[in-house]
């Protein structure tokens, strides 16, 4: 494991769970162009019962944080599993489970100011109705990215 990654995402964990919001830079590419690497956001605890297709949330993926966009929400015999996807990438993750999952991202850091997110916003409709169809399109910009 990557010692710095396990201590951020640990730090992250423990304020989270103290009640505390954390805001932290986007550093991957998977969300473009809806975020981009540098961009601030604000992770707030939220229960994971409150999550809703098209929020987007943070989890531990190995060792590292993810931030993703809700696809799917499922109840199982094992309790919620949420169905998560970057933007940009044509594959959904493992499925995100209560082990996992750390906050609610409610905010964005853009254009000077905080903006508030809504799982309903047009950004979020278009990325879910449209599927792979709007995935492709920016996985093929973001590796000709330099």
């Amino acid at each position: 494991m990557n010692e710095p990654r396990q201590k951020l995402s640990e730090a992250v964990k423990d304020l989270l769970s103290q009640g505390h919001s954390v805001e932290l830079s986007a550093y991957g590419r998977s969300m473009i162009p809806f975020l981009r690497p540098g961009q601030k956001v604000k992770l707030t605890p939220t229960e994971l019962s409150q999550i809703v297709r098209g929020d987007l949330v943070a989890f531990h993926k190995q060792d590292y944080l993810v931030v993703h966009r809700v696809h799917a929400v499922h109840t199982t015999n094992d309790g919620i599993q949420l169905i998560t996807k970057g933007d940009s990438n044509l594959n959904p993750d493992a499925p995100v489970t209560s082990e996992n999952y750390l906050a609610k991202i409610d905010g964005v850091y853009r254009r000077a100011a905080w903006r508030a997110l809504s799982p309903t916003s047009l950004h979020s409709r278009l990325v879910l109705r449209l599927g792979k169809g709007y995935s492709v399109w920016f996985w093929v910009w973001k590796r000709t990215m330099h």
